[in-house]
């Protein structure tokens, strides 16, 4: 959840500063990058771990809905299209080609990165697509409850479900 009161009363010329982490078991490292910071950054995440994010192009759109649980970010990486290619054929190649990669989503405010204002962890990425000048992921919340029983409720054969 945002800390309103802090754009309500504090400083107007701070930067938000958009970070995303992206991991896999197999991949060489996990990329931590961040949009507009040119010179990197270190932030502080929420288990008070140190960690730095690497400047890369980076286009991020957010869903919709950030208040329910289908949350769903679009990330646009520019620099790392050869990069992202090799790292993919690794997991597929490996032990692990039924987990997909994660992606967490935090925000900082310039002024404090000891603690993000938004946090969005444990994405899954659905969808890749290798461009020229990069790569683009679409990243959603796991799917938990898939499952249906198949039988349609109705006020005619469950009148129960009618209001007081």
């Amino acid at each position: 959840m945002p800390d309103y009161n802090y754009w309500l009363s504090g400083n107007p010329d701070d930067v938000r500063l958009l970070c995303v982490e992206v991991s896999h078991p197999v991949w060489s490292k996990v990329y931590r990058l961040v949009q507009n910071h040119a010179d990197g950054i270190t932030v502080q995440h929420e288990n008070t771990f140190s960690y730095y994010y690497e400047y890369v192009p980076l286009t991020i759109q957010r869903g919709t809905n950030s208040d329910d649980l289908d949350q769903e970010i679009t990330i646009g990486v520019g620099d790392l299209g050869e990069t992202f290619p090799d790292e993919l054929k690794a997991a597929r190649a490996s032990q692990y080609s039924d987990i997909r990669p994660a992606l967490n989503y935090r925000e900082y405010n310039l002024s404090d990165l000891t603690k993000p204002q938004v946090t969005i962890l444990g994405l899954e990425v659905t969808d890749y697509e290798p461009k020229i000048e990069g790569a683009v992921f679409v990243c959603r919340a796991k799917q938990m409850n898939l499952t249906k029983t198949g039988e349609v409720y109705t006020l005619d054969n469950t009148p129960t479900l009618r209001g007081f």
